[in-house]
């Protein structure tokens, strides 16, 4: 082969490779498409409520001086005489007293490890299934937020922890432990000090240690002369408790939640409904007890009862909540991409580079988008499927489940 021959092959080559990657760019740049990628949404039917807690209630008070130490957690119910709170000189002398109470259930706890009775008898695989148990169980705890199941739940997986350490030989005893705590509780105690007073309820009830100055003002017999006005005035919170206001109580663990919303046909009279705090994420089944229309006939001032009292419930005056309808998940669907084959409302999307109709389930409709159902049925829209949002012609359609048809904007 001549030196001529090579130069017009090797011309030619150079001009197919040229033309090849002009080709495959021009493709790359005129047939893109615009498409959204199929995801998962969840929509609620909220409404937003933003109210007041109002109950009968009664402000405790103390005129001493020093650092209190409350016996309950809020919400709790106490009985006459008991004691609420104890009254120390300083915070000192509480942490002094707390340190000594833990370290007397540690040496109690240690004590009960290395106990004879116990280890001499109880098998490792016993120990080791309930270890795992109470670990599972902290978890939970954790996730529900249940801090006072969560101390003794911790204290039973140290135990067990403890005692599997002695009967495996990881632990001789916990004498030197034990014998440590003892010198620490020994220094400890030269400093502890009896509390200085005491503060007892009055009267049974439920005893809150907060009081906000609503106590007089806010009453379920105030309800009905409640405006807009005055319950956005209690919600900025201008009122100011009593100096020497350490608490509340009150008598029924029931309460009224009343607040503004927009007007709503679900929100009515004897109507059932879930209030979902926004705090705290805790849901609380109420009962609509009056809807009164406001001036611009928009919006509604709710009175909510509700049954239910924990410490979350009572930590404010003001709830910042949702009132909780339906819920839905499917996938989202732009409503300007729908389109229809025949009777069947559906979407076009990109497989490669065919285009295939699939269709749609509707189970939600908002104003600029649906949701579809989530399936794994191949002829209807799934996950991550790319929906095309433009105009689809008969002649771009690659879809072998029936003849072409038309398409049109819904």
């Amino acid at each position: 082969m001549n030196s001529l021959t090579v130069k017009i092959l090797a011309a030619l080559v150079s001009v197919l490779l040229v033309t090849t990657i002009c080709t495959q760019v021009y493709t790359l740049l005129h047939d893109r498409h615009d498409t959204e990628e199929a995801v998962l949404a969840t929509v609620n039917e909220d409404i937003m409520f933003d109210g007041v807690v109002v109950r009968d209630e009664k402000v405790v008070t103390y005129n001493g001086t020093g650092v209190l130490d409350f016996k309950y957690a809020d919400g709790s119910k106490v009985s006459v005489n008991n004691t609420i709170a104890e009254v120390y000189s300083s915070e000192e002398a509480i942490q002094v007293r707390d340190r000594i109470n833990a370290i007397d259930a540690e040496i109690e706890l240690l004590e009960k490890s290395q106990n004879p009775g116990t280890t001499a008898y109880i098998e490792p695989e016993t120990l080791l299934s309930s270890i795992q148990g109470s670990y599972s169980q902290m978890l939970n705890c954790i996730d529900e937020r249940d801090y006072e199941k969560l101390a003794s739940v911790k204290s039973a997986l140290t135990y067990s922890t403890n005692v599997y350490n002695v009967i495996t030989g990881k632990a001789v005893d916990y004498d030197a432990g034990i014998s440590a705590l003892k010198s620490e509780r020994d220094s400890l105690k030269s400093r502890a000090s009896a509390p200085k007073d005491v503060i007892k309820a009055d009267k049974t009830g439920y005893f809150v240690s907060y009081a906000d100055g609503y106590e007089d003002i806010l009453t379920t017999d105030s309800i009905s002369g409640l405006t807009e006005e005055k319950i956005n005035s209690i919600i900025k919170g201008n009122v100011t408790p009593p100096a020497n206001a350490i608490g509340k109580t009150f008598d029924s663990y029931s309460c009224k939640i009343v607040g503004v919303v927009k007007k709503d046909s679900r929100v009515s009279d004897d109507a059932k409904v879930d209030l979902m705090l926004n705090t705290s994420g805790d849901i609380y089944n109420c009962k609509v007890e009056k809807v009164q229309e406001l001036g611009d006939g928009e919006k509604v001032m709710v009175v909510l009862s509700c049954d239910r009292l924990d410490e979350a419930l009572v930590e404010s005056r003001v709830l910042s909540a949702k009132l909780i309808f339906d819920k839905f998940q499917g996938i989202k669907v732009p409503r300007s991409a729908l389109r229809f084959k025949g009777e069947q409302k559906g979407v076009y999307v990109m497989l490669g580079k065919d285009v295939s109709f699939k269709k749609v389930n509707v189970i939600y409709e908002g104003d600029d988008f649906v949701l579809s159902e989530n399936t794994s049925d191949e002829d209807c829209l799934l996950l991550y499927d790319q929906i095309l949002l433009e105009v689809v012609s008969n002649k771009d359609v690659q879809d072998l489940s029936g003849p072409d048809s038309r398409t049109s904007d819904e």
